[in-house]
């Protein structure tokens, strides 16, 4: 499932190498396009001021020039003037007017409004291209003489060489940033996938230790922030690595559904417990006490974990487990910690299971050459108080009340494989219709006030429809 979520997060957003590399492309042709607004204004500004101060100089040696022609009305004086100034780059149109503003005379291209269009130096802007674009522009100068005004000059210039430097330096600026955007794509691309390579070595680690691979390390931790979290990680992991450690010899020492609840809840780690209906069932070796005579305790060990690791497996299968082991005796608990509704009939299920495992067990030891023992089984089901006996310092869970200590007595009755069971059990699980049974009589048995009535289980008789229907019953009581 987590392995699914980050796939599909993946595929939903993008990397954070991606991200970085876009925002480095956009801060990239950010810049460059404020540049561009910036160097574009800037020439547009100085191209006006240097035909303002072009127009003005121009404009000054035709006022000065003029002043005699225009005073002795010397028309053909005037005529050679501006086809002399007209020879000037730039200019398109000059015209002479009188004092009371009337054309003596032109060349080229003057606006028809002249000369009362603007005050003296000040440029008209006029004859637009296709495209809107201003082409001419025309600038008034006052002819005078000692302080007299005796005529105007009117200058005319072409704006389109502005508009060329205008279109340039446009294309020079968009090819530097084409360029600057592949670069600045390029070197962003790699920084982001620099900048990112810590982070995306976090989201794998991170993972690892997810999935439980608490031996995981990052290694060479870096010297900035992300390399304290990862030295935070790995102190983490080396945390949870002990953790799992001591939750698996733990489980060991006691059930893993114990070792689990405990685990889980450590508020249930305190003295006391509370009256549960449980099943418990005692596995003894007939004999034993003869066998730790007779055999070294090296032997009698390995004999011991070779049987009880058989008991204990067979005791997983029926949702049971080892409460604890006393001396050459299993007890196995069904229906606590956690709740089982059928823990009486798993209960005598795996008692008869035990026996047939154990049966078969000592082929296979016989065939080797090893010694062989035989078990006797007790099942009871009741009231019980389960929580944790002991003391603050050392406790154990476990279960007792006199539920339990029938199936001890009971246990101590039977002999080699049998399954011994109270009439109580027998009756409220009504194993009659599912296995046979057969009385042992009524016994009385130390520290019960009343005499007992014995019943042994042997093989099934039922088919499987039966058992699944008496699973199906749920819980019985026990009075």
């Amino acid at each position: 499932m987590l392995k699914k979520a980050i796939f599909l997060s993946k595929i939903v957003s993008p990397s954070i190498a991606t991200k970085i590399a876009l925002i480095l492309t956009a801060l990239v042709l950010g810049g460059m396009a404020l540049l561009s607004l910036v160097i574009l204004g800037n020439q547009s500004s100085i191209l006006s001021q240097q035909a303002d101060a072009y127009a003005a100089a121009l404009g000054d040696q035709l006022t000065i020039a003029a002043v005699e022609p225009l005073l002795a009305d010397d028309v053909e004086a005037m005529h050679q003037l501006i086809r002399n100034l007209a020879q000037n780059e730039g200019i398109e149109g000059i015209a002479i007017f009188s004092d009371e503003e009337q054309s003596r005379v032109a060349i080229g291209d003057i606006p028809s409004e002249t000369p009362a269009w603007t005050p003296s130096g000040k440029a008209l802007l006029w004859q637009t291209d296709k495209n809107g674009v201003f082409q001419l522009s025309s600038y008034k100068n006052k002819i005078t003489y000692r302080d007299l005004t005796v005529g105007y000059a009117v200058l005319t210039f072409d704006r389109s060489f502005m508009s060329a430097a205008y279109r340039d330096t446009l294309k020079t600026i968009s090819f530097i940033t084409a360029l600057m955007l592949v670069l600045g794509t390029m070197v962003a691309t790699a920084l982001g996938r620099r900048l990112s390579q810590p982070i995306k070595q976090l989201v794998d680690g991170t993972q690892e230790i997810s999935e439980g691979n608490y031996t995981f390390r990052f290694q060479d931790c870096r010297r900035d922030e992300l390399g304290q979290l990862m030295g935070a990680l790995n102190t983490m992991t080396e945390g949870l690595e002990k953790k799992e450690q001591v939750e698996q010899t733990f489980s060991r020492y006691v059930s893993p559904k114990v070792a689990s609840r405990l685990m889980t809840d450590l508020r249930t780690n305190r003295l006391g417990g509370s009256h549960v209906e449980a099943t418990v069932l005692y596995a003894d070796i007939v004999g034993f006490s003869r066998l730790s005579e007779e055999l070294e305790p090296e032997t009698v060990n390995t004999l011991l974990n070779d049987y009880f690791t058989v008991i204990d497996e067979v005791a997983g299968h029926h949702k049971g487990h080892i409460d604890k082991y006393i001396g050459d005796c299993a007890m196995i608990l069904f229906g606590a910690p956690l709740p089982d509704e059928n823990h009486s009939l798993h209960g005598v299920s795996c008692g008869l299971e035990i026996q047939r495992v154990v049966k078969e067990y000592n082929k296979v030891r016989s065939s080797q050459g090893k010694i062989v023992v035989d078990f006797s089984v007790a099942v009871n089901s009741g009231t019980m108080l389960a929580g944790n006996m002991g003391s603050e310092r050392r406790m154990e869970y476990t279960v007792i009340g006199d539920a339990v200590n029938l199936a001890a007595r009971l246990c101590s009755l039977a002999t080699s494989g049998q399954v011994l069971v109270a009439k109580e059990l027998h009756d409220a699980l009504q194993l009659h219709l599912l296995y046979q049974t057969e009385s042992q009589g009524i016994v009385k048995l130390r520290g019960k006030s009343e005499p007992v009535e014995v019943w042994q289980v042997g093989q099934p008789v039922a088919d499987a429809a039966a058992f699944a229907l008496a699973e199906a019953r749920g819980p019985v009581t026990i009075h």
